[in-house]
């Protein structure tokens, strides 16, 4: 997850600035919080923080989305509440996949003596492997529990890197995926046409994403070997948790290997 990326936009815009120069940038990895926040009744599920409010993330300034603690944001409150209170698959022995990690995430997933975690990402040079996901260095069934948040939307080929994460994964392995998903979209929005990150910053609202995803994505991983279960913020969480989580309308897809 990228810190400062929306003051870049004019270069990426001009088409200075290609997506590896981007993410190469290792001080875009580091959180720049905004000041003090005094104590009030938002709270993160990571680390515990309680505050008055959270900080803007976002190309648009999402108000009240990143922690001003751990930062984390919306996606990775809900994700974290559902691997917590709704599955046991941190409280196992697991080899873990964690891909493109945000380090709100990865501190409490290393942290876990239980799981052997592993990080990938194709820039990141704090990640433990640096390989493309369509191409992942790792023995077929080695893995036994994938998170991928955000992450298959910055693949081109994305069919490719879905049957990558299915081809590591043991038998009975879970993927837990998040994209940018409209479950109202009949199918996944993706034009070949748009081969600019200008292009493709007026279409899917960020300049190194290839799509936007629609109902058809269960079945893109079904076929794969990864038949999905769409879990609901909205069906997780109750109104007055997700004000006090700040959880945004999201969607998580959970895939047990084939």
């Amino acid at each position: 997850m990228l810190h400062g990326l929306e003051a870049l936009l004019p270069a990426i815009a001009r088409g200075g600035l290609d997506e590896a120069e981007i993410y190469r940038r290792e001080r875009l990895y580091r959180q720049r919080l905004q000041g003090r926040v005094g104590p009030g009744v938002l709270e993160c599920p990571l680390c515990g923080t309680r505050a008055a409010r959270f900080l803007p993330f976002g190309l648009g300034g999402r108000r009240n989305s990143r922690c001003p603690r751990c930062g984390s944001v919306e996606r990775h409150r809900f994700l974290w509440l559902y691997l917590m209170r709704r599955t046991r698959l941190l409280g196992r022995r697991l080899d873990v996949l964690h891909t493109a990690p945000e380090p709100c995430l990865e501190a409490l997933l290393r942290a876990r003596p239980n799981l052997r975690y592993l990080s990938v990402d194709r820039f990141n040079p704090a990640a433990d492997l640096q390989a493309d996901l369509t191409a992942l260095p790792l023995r077929t069934a080695s893995v036994d529990l994938v998170l991928s948040s955000h992450v298959l939307e910055h693949v081109p080929d994305d069919a490719a890197a879905i049957a990558e994460l299915a081809r590591v994964l043991r038998p009975g392995g879970t993927a837990i995926v998040l994209v940018p998903w409209d479950p109202g979209l009949p199918r996944t929005l993706a034009d070949p046409a748009l081969d600019t990150p200008a292009k493709r910053l007026t279409a899917y609202g960020h300049p190194y994403h290839y799509r936007i995803y629609g109902a058809d994505l269960p079945a893109r991983l079904a076929a794969a070997g990864l038949p999905a279960r769409v879990v609901a913020s909205r069906r997780l969480l109750t109104p007055h948790q997700r004000r006090r989580f700040r959880v945004n309308r999201n969607f998580l897809l959970h895939c047990r290997r084939a």
